[in-house]
C-alpha cells in the first residue's frame, strides 16, 4: 500500500461523504490552502486511492423498483470467471459485483424495473454468461437502503425497495 499521511485520509473520508465538495470547503475543513488540497486530490487520483466520482442516485426516478442482491455458487474455478464478471459488470443495471468467501462466492447488486426483468436476467445469467459454472443462486431484495457508498441517507432521501 503506497502511503498516504492522515490529512491525504481526511481528504478520502470526506470526499467518500460527499463526492462534489469544493476544494475551498475542503482547505477551510482542513486549514490547508486550495491548491494544497487540489495537489493532494490529483495525487490521490493518480495513486487509485480515489477511484471515480458518482451521484446516489433514488432508482424509482430511474423506474428501477426492485433492487436486489444475487448471490453466485459456481461450481468450479474457471479461468473464464474474471472475464465473464467484467462483461456483467457492463451491464447498466449492475451497480456492483462483489467475489466473497463462503459457499456463494459472488454476489451482484442490481436494480430491475419489475419481476420479469429480474427474472429474464437471471435467465441471462445462467444461459449466456455463466453456463455450466452456475451451480445455484440466492437472491434477496433491498427493503429500505439506510446507507449508500458512505452516506447516511435521511429518511426523505431513503430507497425503498
Amino acid at each position: 500500500m503506497v502511503d498516504i499521511d492522515e490529512i491525504d485520509k481526511k481528504i478520502l473520508l470526506e470526499l467518500r461523504k460527499n463526492g462534489r465538495v469544493t476544494f475551498t470547503d475542503l482547505s477551510k475543513k482542513l486549514g490547508l490552502s486550495v491548491a494544497s488540497i487540489k495537489n493532494r486530490v490529483e495525487k490521490l487520483e493518480r495513486l487509485g486511492a480515489i477511484k471515480g466520482y458518482s451521484a446516489i442516485v433514488d432508482p424509482a426516478f430511474l423506474e428501477e423498483y426492485l433492487q436486489v442482491l444475487i448471490e453466485l455458487e459456481l461450481l468450479a474455478d474457471d479461468s473464464r470467471a474474471e472475464t465473464v464478471l467484467e462483461e456483467i459488470g457492463k451491464l447498466e443495471n449492475v451497480l456492483g459485483i462483489y467475489k466473497k468467501t463462503g459457499e456463494f462466492q459472488v454476489m451482484i447488486r442490481a436494480n430491475f424495473k419489475n419481476m420479469d426483468e429480474l427474472k429474464s436476467f437471471l435467465r441471462l445469467l445462467s444461459q449466456k454468461y455463466l453456463r455450466k459454472n452456475l451451480r445455484r443462486w440466492r437472491v434477496s431484495v433491498i427493503l429500505d437502503t439506510l446507507k449508500d457508498n458512505g452516506v447516511q441517507l435521511s429518511k426523505s432521501s431513503r430507497r425503498r425497495g
